[in-house]
């Protein structure tokens, strides 16, 4: 399928982490752009503004999910959630660990920052500007604003990539333990854009989280035309190819983050009916267990 064609964006970030836009933008801006779902994943949080699984908002579903961050083989990985719970205690508990050691590592970002840049701004500073959850890419707008760098992107390629001056490794939970939360609440679990995994090869990786109870994974993904150095070289065709060897599910979304992030590309990426359907009623029989 043409990543263009379908119905859902199923990946894309409000204010609530590192996205520019409120929950209620994201529905509107989903409506302008003809689609029939799209699934709400802030990273390693759930909006207060959503208050259940689904919801339909003038002829808009909106489904809770989550992006959170994980270890599996010593490789950091994200692993989506879908139609979960947001009220789920469990998956709360281990979204708030995730958060603390976000906050860790960024109030270590900001110190490096201070040794090795001219940056003013403390750590309170920074995090008091920031709406949702402090991430780089706010990080990465502070030093613009104090011209230190001149777009996001030297930010990262300067400072806080992982070869950045700045760059703090964080702590991740590992993966079993979050999968498990995820489908306790209710969710299905599809690993996130495997072609920006850093590992040479992801088939232990994968094998790895199938053994855990991984649902799916993410095959529509709007990869740069050339695999990113360090990264995996997984294509949406390798990635479909995963899942079809594996019996994965296939989700895909925009990974959109809102106007002004460099990334506003909500319904650029898309997936059928057939495969929203078919995370719906996984969904219903992981509830139903």
């Amino acid at each position: 399928m043409d990543s263009t064609d379908g119905v859902a964006d199923l990946h894309m970030h409000t204010v609530a982490s590192d996205g520019t836009c409120s929950v209620d933008d994201r529905t509107r801006q989903a409506r302008e752009r003809g689609l029939d779902a799209i699934a709400i994943t802030d990273h390693d949080s759930i909006s207060t503004d959503i208050e259940d699984r689904r919801t339909v908002d003038d002829g808009v579903e909106r489904i809770a999910g989550v992006e959170v961050r994980a270890d599996v083989q010593d490789t950091k990985v994200e692993l989506l959630g879908y139609f979960v719970d947001p009220n789920d205690e469990r998956l709360a508990d281990i979204l708030a660990e995730v958060r603390e050691y976000r906050r860790d590592r960024n109030r270590k970002i900001i110190k490096r920052l201070h040794e090795t840049t001219s940056l003013n701004r403390s750590y309170e500073d920074v995090r008091g500007e920031a709406d949702g959850i402090l991430g780089r890419p706010h990080i990465a707008n502070v030093l613009i604003e104090e011209g230190i760098v001149d777009s996001i992107g030297a930010a990262f390629d300067e400072h806080l990539a992982n070869d950045g001056t700045a760059f703090v490794q964080m702590e991740r939970v590992p993966a079993p333990e979050v999968i498990d939360a995820i489908q306790g609440a209710g969710g299905v679990v599809s690993l996130a854009h495997p072609g920006r995994i850093r590992a040479e090869h992801i088939d232990g990786i994968v094998d790895e989280l199938i053994g855990a109870g991984l649902d799916a994974i993410e095959v529509q993904y709007p990869y740069d035309a050339a695999p990113t150095q360090g990264y995996a070289d997984v294509s949406v065709e390798d990635a479909a190819a995963l899942a079809e060897e594996h019996g994965l599910i296939q989700t895909g979304g925009s990974d959109c983050h809102g106007p002004d992030s460099g990334k506003f590309r909500i319904g650029e990426v898309r997936v059928s009916e057939v495969q929203l359907v078919t995370l719906r009623e996984r969904a219903d029989r992981h509830r139903s267990l």
